[in-house]
């Protein structure tokens, strides 16, 4: 069984980040375009600092991240995300939310 996330240790945009990094890639990164373990960090996000950039030594290409998760493209920081899907989680309708 996995072990329960408090919602108080997320939020800050930097806590959630590692919390992503930590639930997707338990093992190490791994690209999400060939799945290759061989990457190298390649600095921090402009807008987001907390965000890490990867490349991968493999195929070349680029990811950070969020790359290949729902949260991909969104503008919105990731610790309002996280807040949104804990609500939904109570069942709380959009109106309540918003």
């Amino acid at each position: 069984m996995g072990s329960l996330i408090s919602i108080a240790s997320l939020t800050s945009d930097g806590a959630c980040h590692r919390q992503v990094r930590a639930l997707r890639w338990p093992a190490g990164v791994v690209c999400p375009h060939c799945g290759s373990r061989e990457t190298i960090r390649r600095g921090k996000d402009d807008r987001q600092p907390e965000r890490q950039r990867y490349q991968c030594k493999a195929c070349g290409k680029r990811f950070d991240d969020l790359t290949g998760t729902v949260f991909e493209g969104h503008h919105q920081p990731l610790k309002v995300w996280i807040l949104c899907l804990y609500l939904m989680s109570l069942n709380l309708s959009n109106q309540q939310i918003a």
